[in-house]
């Protein structure tokens, strides 16, 4: 997980209702390791019946947007689980489910007359995993349900299934498919697995000091949001929430989402706004860190990347220098572009356009124009993005007697001083 470095440029404080709720903003955001289709959209219930809505950065973990509803809901809420950013799933203290529909929450929060559901709904904690799953635990046991429809009427939430009695939680929260998050009252945060069969696997996340968070909140992707009972909302990053482990989560107690102001008595967050992405092996990155701060590097300031730079074409001195300053530890000698090329394929780390996978190209790889051997008329780039159309982001030497970056299309792409395709790529040693 890479880290966020600290240091606050101003606070600005939200209205909430009638309370302030004070935000930080951070020099720089936090990376987890997650994939986030947007901000994280948090749902809540106020004392008086009213509904909140708040939305939170997953990047930094700043506060961006708070609006409350002037409307109530007409009811005492028990429960609440977001279906998604505009559907909001709500239980009564008399048992019976609401579906709530949210019809704006830009400038105000404003909601459609809530729908009954049926009876029967007496369950302590309630959450959605994203994925057409509602859980929720009444005495301690974990029932799990079908949602069938984004708005679901009372015959597209059923299929009752109970997984399994003793789940003595304090809090509650979906994190992934079938996949929830909880803490207890000594102070555990707990992970539950729970595969089609209807089983169920514990994790240990932590075994102290969650005890104080009255809710627990999760968009996905292995961030956690805790609010206290004193109104402060802290968030968390899990780097692999799939792994059972806690030990890789980052604790941003210093950097909170807000010190105060948080006076929701319920909360849930919209799920599936973030999935987990497996980590990028380090090397790959550092590779392409290393490659975009030299772009704009003129021919004339070039000499850093090897003798002889800017006197004879220097495309693979600067190929070879940037996987030098990343740590690869073997690099050729050539200074041919298609000599690198040459030595990737005798090292067994070139990847040929030629097969079905068109090499596979991945950041932080060398792009080859023209075939491998070690002569001169080729050119060589460095990958620093891999597109869904096919296309590549790469940073070149010696392109208009400076380091460029751009975007190309393999297929058509051709470079070099006889003007050659693209024949494959070379993958970094230990990448």
């Amino acid at each position: 997980m890479r880290s966020k470095f600290a240091g606050v440029l101003m606070a600005a404080p939200m209205m909430l209702g009638a309370v302030a709720v004070t935000t930080t903003m951070t020099s720089a955001p936090a990376f987890a390791d997650a994939s986030c289709t947007g901000n994280v959209s948090v749902y809540g219930t106020l004392a008086d019946g009213r509904l909140t809505y708040s939305v939170i950065d997953p990047d930094n973990g700043n506060l961006t947007h708070v609006v409350s509803s002037t409307a109530t809901l007409g009811f005492t809420p028990k429960t609440i689980a977001t279906l998604n950013f505009n559907t909001v799933l709500i239980t009564s203290t008399g048992g019976t489910l609401y579906r709530v529909d949210i019809t704006t929450n830009s400038d105000s929060l404003v909601f459609s007359t809530p729908v009954a559901l049926g009876g029967g709904w007496t369950h302590d904690l309630l959450t959605y995993d994203g994925h057409g799953h509602l859980y929720g635990i009444a005495a301690g046991t974990l029932i799990q349900y079908v949602v069938s429809r984004d708005k679901p009427g009372t015959d597209q939430i059923g299929q009752r299934k109970v997984i399994g009695t003793g789940f003595t939680l304090k809090t509650l929260a979906g994190a992934g498919d079938d996949r929830i998050v909880g803490t207890t009252s000594d102070g555990q945060l707990l992970s539950y697995a729970i595969p089609d069969g209807g089983t169920w696997v514990r994790s240990q996340l932590d075994d102290r000091g969650w005890q104080s968070f009255a809710n627990l909140l999760s968009p996905g992707g292995g961030l956690y949001y805790g609010k206290n009972p004193d109104g402060a909302m802290y968030w968390y990053e899990d780097q692999n929430p799939t792994d059972g482990s806690g030990s890789d989560i980052t604790y941003h107690l210093d950097d909170p989402v807000a010190s105060r102001g948080w006076t929701q008595n319920l909360l849930s967050a919209s799920p599936e706004t973030c999935t987990y992405k497996a980590p990028v092996n380090p090397l790959r990155s550092k590779i392409v860190t290393a490659a975009n701060a030299e772009v704009g590097t003129p021919e004339s300031n070039c000499t850093k990347y090897g003798s002889g730079c800017g006197e004879i074409a220097w495309c693979a001195m600067f190929a070879k220098w940037v996987w030098k300053q990343a740590g690869v530890s073997s690099v050729p000698s050539t200074n041919f572009a298609r000599g690198l090329g040459a030595w990737g394929q005798s090292n067994g780390l070139f990847k040929s356009r030629s097969g079905s996978a068109k090499g596979s190209p991945k950041i932080g790889d060398w792009v080859i124009y023209g075939t491998p051997e070690d002569a001169s008329g080729g050119h060589v780039q460095i990958i620093t993005a891999v597109h869904p159309d096919g296309t590549l982001t790469v940073v070149g030497g010696n392109q208009s007697d400076a380091v460029r970056k751009s975007v190309i299309d393999p297929d058509t792409a051709r470079s070099g001083a006889d003007d050659l395709a693209i024949s494959g790529y070379v993958t970094p040693p230990g990448a």
